[in-house]
C-alpha cells in the first residue's frame, strides 16, 4: 500500500512477484482531492488505490495478479467507480472486460454515471449509457439524477447529451429542485432553454419565474431588476394565455408587507421601478416554487436581512432573520452554531450603533441558545462563547439610560436563565465568569469585537448580579480571580475589587497549591491583593488543617470537607 501510494513501480513489481502476497488487505488512507481537500477513505485495497490515483499500469498489474475487482470500500466505492470519477475510459473498459460490476453504486445510490457526469466527461458518459446501458434516470436516494448533476456541473454539452437520450426532469427530494429549476436558480439561461423544450408548460413557467427571482436577489450575483421584470412578465403572459393562475398564500406575512404575488401584468407594472417591492415579489415567488424548508429560499431571506442591515435598516433586516429562524423551528430544521454566532454579530452591530433590539428577538435567540447548550454537546464550547458575547451585549444595553423597565426585566431574566445552569466549557471547565475575565477569550468577528473585549468589567458584574459563582473552579481548580491576576498585562484594579466585593476567596488554592497571590504577575497587583486580604477564622482553620496535613475526611461535615479542600 505504501509503495502504491508513492507510485514506486520497481518496488511494486518486486513485491507483486511473491506468490503469497495478499492483495485484499484493507487500509484507511488519506488522499488529496483536485480541490486540495484531504479526505480519508476507509477499507481500501491496493487495486482501489491504484484506480483512485489513476495509475492504469498498476491497475493492470494487480488485476493480472488476481486482485478482486469488485471489492467495495466502506462507502461502497469500487475501482470501476474511481475510473469513472477520473474520466479514464480506457481503465473503465479494461475493468469491465475483466469482470467489473458496473451497477455497484456508492452509498446513497450515487451511481457511476452520476460521477462521470458531474466531472463533465462526455466521452465516458456516452460510453456508460450507449455501450453499457446505464440507466440515464437512476437517481440518488435524495432524488438527484444524472441530469441534475450535469446542470450542477454547468456543462451544456452533457445536458444536451442526456436530454437526447430521454433524461427526465424530476425534482430532487432534498431541495425540491428539478434540473430545470436548478438551471434557473444558477441563472444559466442556456441550460434553461435547453431543458425547457423537454418539459411541461407549467414547468417552463415556473422556471421563468424562478429565473426572474434570481435576477432580483443579490446573492445570485449583480441585481438586475429589468431582467427580473422581463422573466416575470413572460411567465404571467403564459399563465394568462393558458389559464394557469397562481395559487396565492392562505395568509399574508408582515415581513412581506402583507403582500400577495402579482396575478396580472398590470399589478407587476406597478412594482417595476420599486426595488423593495420587486425584491419582495421575488421572495414570494421563491417561497411558492422552492418551499419554505428549502435551504436556498431560506438563504435568500437571511441575505435580504443582511442587505437591509448594511443599508442601516437593522429593524427591517432583523424581521427577515426572525422569519427565517421561525420557519426552521416550525419545521424542525437544524440551527447551526454559525447561525447563532451570526445573530450575536447582528446584535453587536446594532448595540455598537445604538439601535434598539426588539425584545422578541432577544427572547427567541436566548431560548434557542439554551436549547442548543442543553442538547448539542458536539459544539458546546462554541455555543457557550456565543452566549458570553450575547451577555456582554446585554451588559452594554443595561448601561443605557433610556432602557425601559420591561426590557431591563426581560434581559436580566434571560441572563439568569443561562447563569443558573452553571455551564462550563468542555475543554478546561471554565465558567462564563472565567471566560469574561480572560484575555484568551477571542471573538474572531469584527462586529462582535466592536463591543466585546475581555477581560470585561461590565460582563463580569452582570454575571455576578445574576448569580454566577465568584469562586467557581475550572479543571485545574483556578478561580475566576486566579484567571484574572495571572495575566501578564496591566489589569484594572476595579475588576479585582468587583470580585472581592462579591466574596472571592483570595486563599483558595489551585491544583498546584497556588493561591491568587502566588499566581499574580505584577507587584502592583500583589500589593493591591495584600490590602484586601481579610481572612476569616474559618479560612485560617482550613489553612491550618491543610498546612499541618491533619486528617479531616470522615471527621467533618461534607460541606466543611469541601471548604477545607479548597484551601
Amino acid at each position: 500500500m505504501i509503495a502504491c501510494l508513492n507510485q514506486f513501480d520497481d518496488v511494486i513489481q518486486i513485491l507483486a512477484n511473491y506468490s503469497k502476497l495478499n492483495f485484499e488487505v484493507l487500509n484507511d488512507v488519506q488522499l488529496t482531492e483536485k480541490d486540495k481537500s484531504v479526505i480519508m477513505f476507509q477499507d481500501v485495497t491496493v487495486l482501489w488505490i491504484a484506480a483512485a490515483i489513476d495509475d492504469f499500469n498498476m491497475v493492470k498489474l494487480f488485476v493480472e495478479r488476481g486482485a478482486r475487482i469488485n471489492h467495495t470500500t466502506k462507502t461502497n466505492s469500487t475501482a470501476f467507480r474511481c475510473a469513472c470519477f477520473n474520466g479514464n475510459i480506457d481503465m473503465a473498459r479494461y475493468l469491465k472486460e475483466n469482470g467489473a460490476d458496473i451497477h455497484i453504486a456508492k452509498q446513497n445510490n450515487d451511481t457511476n454515471l452520476s460521477a462521470s457526469v458531474y466531472h463533465k466527461d462526455l466521452k465516458l458518459t456516452t460510453y456508460l449509457i450507449d455501450e453499457l446501458g446505464c440507466d440515464i434516470n437512476e437517481s440518488m436516494n435524495d432524488g438527484r439524477s444524472p441530469l441534475y448533476f450535469a446542470v450542477d456541473s454547468g456543462s451544456l454539452e452533457i445536458v444536451e447529451c442526456l436530454l437526447n437520450r430521454n433524461a427526465q426532469n424530476f425534482r430532487a427530494n432534498h431541495n425540491n429542485l428539478s434540473p430545470l429549476l436548478l438551471a434557473a436558480e444558477k441563472r444559466r439561461i442556456d441550460l434553461v432553454d435547453a431543458i425547457s423544450s423537454h418539459c411541461s408548460l407549467l414547468e417552463q413557467i415556473e422556471a421563468q419565474e424562478l429565473l426572474g427571482s434570481t435576477f432580483a436577489c443579490g446573492e445570485h450575483g449583480v441585481c438586475d431588476l429589468a431582467k427580473s421584470f422581463e422573466y416575470f412578465c413572460q411567465a404571467l403572459v403564459l399563465r394568462s394565455d393558458h389559464n394557469l393562475p397562481k395559487h396565492p398564500r392562505l395568509s399574508t406575512i408582515d415581513v412581506f408587507d402583507n403582500r400577495q404575488e402579482c396575478q396580472t401584468i398590470d399589478e407587476l407594472k406597478n412594482l417595476r421601478f420599486k426595488d423593495d417591492d420587486m425584491y419582495i415579489e421575488a421572495l414570494l415567488v421563491r417561497e411558492r416554487i422552492l418551499g419554505v424548508t428549502n435551504a436556498k429560499y431560506r438563504h435568500s431571506l437571511r441575505y435580504r436581512g443582511a442587505f437591509l442591515a448594511d443599508c442601516s435598516l437593522h429593524q427591517q433586516g432583523i424581521g427577515f432573520w426572525l422569519y427565517e429562524l421561525n420557519l426552521r423551528r416550525q419545521h424542525s430544521l437544524p440551527i447551526s452554531t454559525d447561525d447563532l454566532r451570526q445573530w450575536a454579530a447582528f446584535f453587536s452591530d446594532m448595540i455598537y450603533l445604538s439601535i434598539s433590539i426588539p425584545n422578541l428577538a432577544w427572547q427567541t435567540i436566548i431560548t434557542i441558545l439554551v436549547e442548543e447548550l442543553e442538547h448539542n454537546k458536539t459544539t458546546f464550547d462554541y455555543n457557550l462563547h456565543t452566549a458570553l458575547f450575547l451577555i456582554t451585549g446585554v451588559s452594554k444595553i443595561l448601561l443605557k439610560p433610556m432602557i425601559s423597565p420591561d426590557t431591563s426585566k426581560l434581559l436580566y431574566g434571560n441572563i439568569r436563565t443561562i447563569v443558573q445552569r452553571q455551564y462550563v466549557t468542555q475543554t478546561d471547565g471554565s465558567s462564563l465568569l472565567h471566560l469574561s475575565l480572560s484575555n484568551r477569550t477571542l471573538t474572531r468577528d469584527r462586529f462582535i469585537s466592536s463591543i466585546c473585549q475581555y477581560p470585561c468589567l461590565n460582563t463580569s458584574r452582570l454575571l455576578l448580579q445574576c448569580g454566577a459563582n465568584v469562586n467557581a473552579r475550572n479543571y485545574v481548580r483556578d478561580t475566576p480571580l486566579h484567571e484574572l491576576v495571572a495575566m501578564p498585562n496591566q489589569i484594572d484594579n476595579t475588576l479585582i475589587q468587583c470580585l472581592c466585593d462579591a466574596g472571592a476567596h483570595l486563599d483558595y488554592r489551585n491544583s498546584l497549591g497556588e493561591t491568587v497571590m502566588d499566581v499574580a504577575k505584577t507587584l502592583e497587583i500583589k500589593n493591591f491583593l495584600k490590602i484586601r486580604t481579610k481572612l476569616s477564622l474559618k479560612c485560617l482553620c482550613a489553612r491550618l488543617i491543610q498546612n499541618k496535613t491533619i486528617p479531616f475526611h470522615g471527621k467533618l461535615a461534607n460541606a466543611l470537607v469541601n471548604f477545607v479542600e479548597k484551601h
